[in-house]
């Protein structure tokens, strides 16, 4: 649950810092007037990030409701595990056919590999929320929450 707050705060300080860098382009093409150019690699950065910022904050926010009441649904059966390990950005992938649950990078220190899950899970986002990873259905229990 705190990687869900992270990443809304930090959209959030994104998107109002994105917002107060536009606004200071503005107010410095205004002071400088009509022969100021703003160079065309900084509009189309700050577009960028101001676009990138807001459709994580509001992607984010979809899961408020669900994360403050402590709303989850659970996928339970044969499951693959496969871990994305990109530089601070990589994370864990628990796929049960067409439905996947992301969760943070090295989550509880699993290994790849094909498993029987019970996995808990936000619905519109399908953020993980726990994972209970056993060798077969029934069987032992591989990790502890």
């Amino acid at each position: 649950m705190s990687q869900y707050f992270y990443l809304l705060s930090l959209s959030f300080v994104m998107l109002v810092g994105m917002s107060a860098y536009i606004w200071h382009l503005y107010k410095l093409k205004k002071k400088n007037g009509v022969t100021y150019k703003i160079p065309i690699k900084d509009i189309l950065g700050v577009a960028f990030l101001f676009l990138l910022s807001g459709f994580l904050f509001v992607y984010s926010l979809l899961d408020l409701p669900n994360v403050l009441a402590n709303k989850t649904k659970q996928y339970k059966g044969d499951c693959e595990i496969i871990i994305f390990d990109i530089t601070r950005g990589g994370h864990t992938e628990v796929n049960f056919g067409k439905n996947s649950v992301m969760f943070p990078q090295d989550y509880q220190g699993i290994e790849e590999g094909n498993y029987y899950c019970e996995v808990e899970y936000y619905p519109r986002t399908e953020q993980g929320k726990s994972l209970e990873l056993y060798q077969s259905k029934g069987g032992k229990l591989i990790n502890q929450k």
